[in-house]
């Protein structure tokens, strides 16, 4: 089982603060960084500067810097499992490379600087480790994903752990490749549970986690577990992770939009969940899929998405109903609905 390590500690050790690049704000939620008022656009435009350069630039400064501070901490030995599991299939090392990385970013909270090292390793081998681990995943299927699931699992530890995100990952995109292969009915009922549950914790601290367990949205429509129930039961406490998982819901089955008409009813973050919409049609936004998971090399498919006129017929009406559509032009389009709401 997974030691309970981070529980009482401080939350600024293991947060994951989201930057914005352009006004160099920082922010605890994603959706507070993307919402908020930037006024790094306009500034950037006075000054002449090229904001897309500049950005890169600052982009790879920033990740050089976390590289060569998770190079200088973390155990030789790590690094060498790495590379020994580079394209592998071997259940064991892939395990152990899994419970070594966590075993890194717990011994990084010991250092005395603010949670830098911690972030440096985290940022610096999710993906790697992720992508070593879901090779063995799509060898060995369901029976090593759920051998996964139960040594990392929060429900019985109540608490979540530093490996649960890489987990809940990798759980969701096996859940995803299911659904897009054999149908939604063939997707364990417990990794449907899994991912649903993560939100219910600690995550505050383990934010990433959280934003890997929105992945359950793709789960809609399955036969043992209400995909549905369980993300509007989530609403009165944590509204803005049911817009998303309800966002991939959508995404997944369209006949499932009353559950996002119920959002636009009862959600207080009305700002979020309409941007959600907002942003749906065209080609998918990274965030639909697990974090660094190129899922159009695996699947040879069209994964741009349009509303179907039902779809839209209902969304607008469910945006009338509660007068959202007052503050809108009056020939409004969804893009339109990225405005800030208050």
């Amino acid at each position: 089982m997974v030691d309970e390590v981070n529980m009482g500690l401080p939350i600024h050790l293991v947060a994951m603060p989201h930057d914005c690049e352009e006004c160099g704000e920082s922010f605890e939620a994603l959706s507070a960084l993307r919402l908020h008022d930037c006024p790094g656009d306009e500034t950037a435009t006075d000054s002449g500067v090229d904001i897309d350069n500049w950005l890169s630039e600052h982009g790879k400064k920033r990740n050089q810097e976390r590289e060569s501070l998770a190079a200088e901490v973390v155990d030789e030995a790590f690094i060498q499992l790495l590379e020994t599991t580079l394209d592998g299939d071997d259940q064991n090392v892939a395990v152990r490379l899994l419970v070594d990385y966590e075993h890194e970013l717990q011994d990084a909270l010991d250092a005395d600087d603010n949670g830098e090292s911690y972030r440096a390793i985290f940022w610096t081998y999710y993906e790697p480790v992720v992508d070593r681990i879901d090779s063995v995943c799509r060898t060995e299927g369901w029976p090593f994903v759920t051998n996964l699931m139960d040594a990392y699992d929060h429900r019985e530890d109540e608490a979540l752990s530093d490996g649960t995100a890489v987990v809940a990952n990798l759980v969701a995109r096996s859940l995803i490749r299911t659904r897009l292969t054999d149908g939604v009915d063939a997707v364990p009922a417990d990794a449907v549970d899994f991912l649903a549950s993560i939100q219910a914790y600690d995550t505050e601290t383990f934010e990433i986690a959280a934003e890997e367990s929105h992945h359950v949205g793709w789960a809609i429509g399955h036969p043992e577990v209400d995909v549905e129930t369980r993300i509007l039961a989530a609403v009165p406490d944590n509204d803005i992770w049911a817009a998303a998982a309800a966002e991939r819901a959508l995404y997944a089955d369209q006949t499932s939009v009353s559950l996002f008409c119920e959002l636009i009813e009862t959600a207080e973050e009305i700002g979020f969940v309409l941007d959600r919409l907002a942003h749906f049609e065209g080609d998918p936004d990274w965030s639909l899929f697990p974090r660094y998971w190129d899922i159009e090399d695996e699947f040879d498919r069209d994964f741009t998405a349009s509303f179907e006129a039902e779809t839209e017929q209902r969304l607008r009406e469910a945006i009338a109903t509660r007068g959202y559509d007052s503050r809108l032009p009056e020939d409004w389009d969804f893009e339109d609905l990225e405005l800030r709401w208050g």
